[in-house]
């Protein structure tokens, strides 16, 4: 999702026309209009906005049950976003859905490289060692998830894993697959459903209602990120400017290097006239991502004035 201004920022181009259809969730024409400005400027920004569009494209595909069009989509978004350890999530439970243990397996360790505290990425990984008879891997894999569960279930974990670990070396693989079957989704699970359900709401103007979808979510999982980079987008598409501000700082609290969530801050606070404040996000964007079509607009924007007065000056 992006910024409703965000579009007085770029002429009519096929970026304008790629970024608007991926706000109206036509994925798949955002991802062709994006891969035709790829083959002329591989630039760090259309690379991420088509590894976007991409990835929503892949779980339209999958939603409807086309699963070869759904990996080509994910495969090709890991592609366009090789260090995004959830594409590789992603791709592996896709790869179990198609019975491709292997790959799977391959594609879930990528995302534990990328992210050691991926508990979903480690889970997963646990179900297919423990599937393939490997008991000592997939336990050892289940100690590092519990190390990233919820507080509040982390004894639960351990005696659990500790049954797992002592029962008859006969019966170990068959523990394991029941612990595994029986362990709950992870929060970021039900945080994901939550950003769908909020994205769905606003792409048909129900900005309120995501307002409210988010705000729950927030109360349960106060530090992820893009739920607050996601209500800023719909307090903004409210008009709640000020909010919309306070949640875009909250994101790139959390994580300063959240590339989106600084665009949508520096944007913001240019439209609330803090200009100095914008400038400097928006350079932190420019610094990382060269040749940044928007950051670059706005940048100009900000200094035309203050060259103006320079010129003007005796």
């Amino acid at each position: 999702m992006f910024l409703r201004d965000l579009f007085h920022f770029l002429p009519r181009s096929p970026l304008r026309r790629a970024l608007g259809a991926m706000n109206r969730g036509e994925f798949q024409s955002a991802a062709t209009l994006l891969e035709a400005l790829l083959a002329e400027d591989p630039a760090d920004d259309l690379r991420s906005y088509a590894g976007e569009a991409y990835i929503q494209w892949g779980k339209q595909c999958r939603d409807a049950g086309d699963l070869h069009a759904a990996l080509r989509c994910f495969e090709r978004a890991a592609t366009l976003r090789p260090t995004f350890a959830d594409v590789q999530v992603l791709l592996a439970q896709l790869y179990e859905h198609i019975d491709r243990p292997q790959a799977a397996r391959l594609a879930y360790e990528r995302a534990i490289a990328l992210n050691p505290r991926y508990f979903d990425a480690r889970l997963g990984l646990a179900r297919l060692l423990a599937h393939a008879g490997e008991a000592d891997l997939a336990l050892r894999q289940l100690q590092e998830a519990a190390q990233y569960a919820p507080s509040q279930s982390r004894r639960q974990w351990g005696e659990r894993l500790a049954g797992a670990a002592n029962a008859d070396p006969d019966r170990v693989r068959e523990q394991l697959q029941e612990l595994t079957a029986s362990i709950p989704a992870a929060p970021s699970a039900a945080v994901a459903a939550g950003i769908e359900a909020a994205r769905r709401a606003m792409r048909i103007g129900e900005n309120a209602r995501a307002i409210v979808e988010l705000k729950a979510l927030i109360v349960s999982s106060p530090s992820y990120p893009d739920l607050h980079n996601l209500l800023g987008i719909a307090y903004d598409n409210e008009a709640m400017l000020d909010d919309a501000v306070e949640e875009f700082e909250r994101a790139v609290a959390l994580n300063p290097d959240y590339a989106e969530a600084r665009l949508n801050l520096g944007l913001a606070l240019f439209h609330r006239g803090r200009h100095d404040e914008a400038t400097r996000h928006l350079r932190w964007i420019e610094n990382r991502h060269p040749g940044h079509e928007i950051v670059r607009t706005v940048l100009e924007q900000i200094e035309a004035p203050r060259q103006q007065a320079l010129s003007a000056q005796p």
